[in-house]
Parts: structure tokens; C-alpha cells; sequence
């Protein structure tokens, strides 16, 4: 018999996986980012959606961004992963105001 433990293993590894497939598909598009954060993961009609967050360097800052020390942003992006094939199929604008109540 399977206990509680050994699923809730499973399926937090599960969920890294897919949440590293994230990361390293901003980081193949973007190239190296900064301060990842996983906002969201589900599971939904075979596809894993993983509501990813990043801070994006400015790479030419203006004279007032580097006075002010703005010298990035948070960006928020929705990635669809293929749960049978662990690819990409999507990927989506996200904000934090359209977050679903749990």
C-alpha cells in the first residue's frame, strides 16, 4: 500500500520538474535571469500550467532609471507544459490581479 508520504513525494517532485522546465525555457529565450519564483502550478486537461515569476534586468538602463536605481522589473509569464511529452506549448502574459481565488 501507498502511503500519504510517498505521494506527496511524488508529486512534489513531479512539480519541480515541471517547474524547472519553466525556468530553463525563460532562460533559453531571455538568456540568465534573476530571483525566480514559482507563483503558480496546476494541472489541467492533460497540460501543466506553471505561473512562473523573474526580475528582468534592464540592459541599457536611461540616466534616470540608474539615478533612481531601477535597473529591472518583476515580470510574471504563464507556461503551458505538455504533461505527456514534458515540452512547451504556451506561453502567456500573466499579472497578479487575474490570480484565481483557491
Amino acid at each position: 500500500m501507498i502511503t500519504t508520504n510517498e505521494i506527496a513525494k511524488r508529486d512534489a517532485l513531479e512539480i519541480n520538474e515541471v517547474s524547472d522546465l519553466a525556468k530553463k525555457f525563460i532562460i533559453e529565450l531571455n538568456g540568465d535571469q534573476g530571483n525566480f519564483e514559482i507563483e503558480e502550478v496546476l494541472l489541467s486537461g492533460g497540460n501543466w500550467i506553471v505561473t512562473i515569476s523573474y526580475y528582468r534586468k534592464v540592459h541599457e538602463p536611461n540616466e534616470l532609471q540608474r539615478t533612481l536605481g531601477i535597473l529591472g522589473r518583476r515580470v510574471y509569464k504563464r507556461i503551458t507544459i505538455d504533461s505527456e511529452k514534458s515540452r512547451v506549448i504556451g506561453m502567456s502574459e500573466w499579472s497578479p490581479e487575474h490570480r484565481e481565488a483557491a
